[in-house]
């Protein structure tokens, strides 16, 4: 993979940021602890995925239809909340 320039590399902590500040907004996590919970694009993908189907306008019965579908993609960000939850992060 090419380094990518000190422009990219600006335009990439800004969207990382940007990220961040939004979730926070919809969770009680920092936009500081949601960078350092999900520091690569895969994760926070992980996780937007998963704040979709949680606050999705449908039953409960549905998301937790769409959870166990989707489990593959989402894994890794129920993880992380799980261990943050408990204090082992």
């Amino acid at each position: 993979m090419a380094k990518k320039s000190e422009i990219g590399e600006a335009a990439s902590e800004k969207s990382k940021k940007i990220f961040a500040d939004e979730i926070s907004s919809l969770t009680m996590l920092t936009a500081e602890e949601i960078l350092t919970l999900f520091p690569k694009e895969t994760d926070r993908k992980e996780l937007e995925e998963l704040l979709k189907i949680i606050n999705a306008d449908s039953e409960d019965k549905v998301k937790q239809q769409k959870l166990v579908d989707n489990i593959n993609k989402i894994s890794g960000a129920i993880l992380t909340i799980g261990k943050k939850f408990i204090g082992v992060v």
